[in-house]
């Protein structure tokens, strides 16, 4: 699909300059952009970085196109405008109404028209399938599950038992939810599992990354909350509770009971113990160790996690300590 400067312009809402018909063909990182393709440019040091022969468009502020010649479109917001060009260049497929012959479907399940049910899917006896919806290849959906208007599942995704699923939620490929919960007591020297009987209930507009895995409920529900976005391999206990509009970054972890508050980021590897509140806005740095509640609003980062500027400075007289021990032994 080729844009003219203006076209793209006029179609995407933002101001442009440059050659009206300036030819767009392409998206691409600012370190290869070439003549026919648009990059988009964040801060003046990427803007730097660009060779003295560039060519093509930039997508970026009207502050950064002044330190520029080539042409531009001028967004006040660079990222959404962005996102909605990758939208007009590389279009979803539209859905097709269509149910593979190989799906297994139970005949007490209830699909709306038009859905899209990819070739080996199993879907079992009480499932509602709201209108939109995507099911992709070797999808498992559990028995009473109900899955939303225009949600989108990719392959091998298993839901247990009686999830509940909200629209416009989307789940990446292998994820796993509803699970039984990480439960045991001890007695006479043996682990007994205690049956998890609970549900998964998911917001609408929450995206699911790859390889995720979300318990259900021992009783009640495990809750994901609007808008949260959460990264591949992430792993989330029983009877959590995750607030709204949360980002959950790879590899986090996150034990039974925990409620996280609204609006939080757990960067990578960011482990939270059980049956802790952490507040809304907190910021977690990658690596950090959750043990007790945290209030709203903190940044924290380390083992046990801190507040930052706290951690900092402690892994700063940490750097400074083998030259304080070398002064300490052979002191001039």
């Amino acid at each position: 699909m080729t844009w003219t400067l203006a076209t793209l312009a006029t179609r995407l809402g933002l101001d442009w300059r440059g050659a009206p018909q300036t030819p767009v063909v392409g998206l691409c990182e600012p370190q290869a952009l070439q003549a026919g393709q648009l990059a988009l440019i964040l801060d003046a040091r990427r803007l730097a970085q660009l060779p003295p022969d560039a060519a093509g468009v930039l997508l970026l502020s009207a502050d950064l196109a002044e330190q520029t010649a080539l042409p531009c479109l001028l967004a006040a917001d660079p990222r959404a405008a962005f996102a909605a060009a990758l939208d007009l260049f590389y279009p979803q497929l539209p859905l097709r109404h269509s149910i593979s012959p190989q799906a297994c479907i139970d005949p007490n399940a209830r699909l709306a028209e038009p859905v899209e049910i990819g070739p080996f899917a199993v879907i079992e006896a009480g499932v509602q399938i709201g209108p939109g919806t995507r099911i992709g290849p070797h999808c498992v959906l559990g028995a009473g599950s109900v899955i939303g208007p225009d949600c989108r599942l990719g392959p091998r995704v298993v839901l247990g038992p009686q999830t509940q699923m909200g629209e416009r939620v989307i789940i990446h490929a292998g994820t796993v939810i509803g699970a039984d919960g990480y439960g045991f007591y001890k007695a006479e020297g043996r682990h007994h599992k205690i049956p998890q009987v609970g549900r998964v209930e998911i917001a609408d507009d929450v995206e699911i990354g790859a390889l995720v895995a979300i318990d259900r409920a021992t009783l009640g529900q495990t809750r994901i909350g609007e808008g949260t976005k959460i990264d591949n391999l992430v792993q989330i206990g029983h009877n959590v509770q995750i607030g709204k509009h949360c980002l959950l970054v790879a590899q986090v972890g996150i034990a039974g009971s925990t409620v996280i508050g609204d609006h939080v980021t757990l960067a990578g590897q960011t482990g939270v113990a059980g049956h802790l509140h952490v507040g809304d806005g907190v910021v977690a740095a990658g690596k950090s160790g959750i043990t007790r509640d945290i209030p709203p609003g903190q940044r924290v980062a380390g083992y046990p996690a801190q507040p930052m500027q706290q951690e900092f400075r402690e892994r700063a007289a940490l750097r400074r300590l083998p030259r304080w021990l070398r002064a300490q032994r052979d002191p001039e």
